[in-house]
């Protein structure tokens, strides 16, 4: 027989005792379950792929930020006319534009930026970069102040959010001084 002549089908092995029949029922639902296994197994990896790439592009976005940050504090605009409001700058417009494109992009992945500040310190969702004392013991153990954001995807956090977190300590009330007295008038 040459290559180039149809093949007729496979007839289908005859089954004939119950053992066989079981034999290929259990057969069957195990290469079921391995096609499950592998498909769950291949989106999961595509997922941490999606969230991988996702992390890597999160310093791109702080650097827009930090650009946008310096070129409206600058005060000046692309000609370099000082005294002009920042938001004129076309380059400044132009890298707020670029930020809110990458942002969308990045939203469109599952993104979700989350912001800190007045939330109680959770290590799954901050890391504390430095303390500040706080007047209120209220603030004690509260995120005070936030020098990154976090990000989550999916629920899960790819980048926790850097904060400055709030302790309280009660000051002493000073010490009575022995060697004063105060005189008690009575009438």
């Amino acid at each position: 027989m040459s290559s180039a002549e149809p093949t007729a089908p496979l007839a289908p092995a005859e089954v004939t005792s119950a053992g066989d029949r079981q034999a290929v029922r259990q057969a069957l639902a195990e290469l079921e379950r391995t096609r499950a296994r592998l498909e769950r197994d291949h989106a999961r990896a595509l997922e941490d792929e999606r969230e991988r790439l996702v992390a890597q592009l999160l310093p791109v976005l702080d650097n827009l930020d930090r650009s946008i940050a310096a070129g409206a504090g600058a005060g000046t605009t692309g000609a370099g006319e000082v005294g002009q409001p920042a938001g004129d700058d076309p380059l400044v417009e132009g890298v707020r534009m670029v930020r809110a494109q990458l942002a969308a992009v990045l939203r469109g992945y599952g993104l979700e930026r989350f912001d800190a500040v007045g939330a109680r310190f959770d290590p799954r969702d901050h890391d504390a970069v430095a303390t500040r004392e706080v007047a209120d013991p209220a603030d004690d153990g509260v995120v005070v102040e936030q020098w990154e954001p976090g990000y989550r995807a999916q629920a899960r956090v790819l980048r926790p959010a850097r904060v400055v977190v709030g302790t309280y300590r009660p000051r002493a009330a000073p010490a009575p001084n022995p060697g004063i007295r105060i005189p008690v008038r009575t009438a």
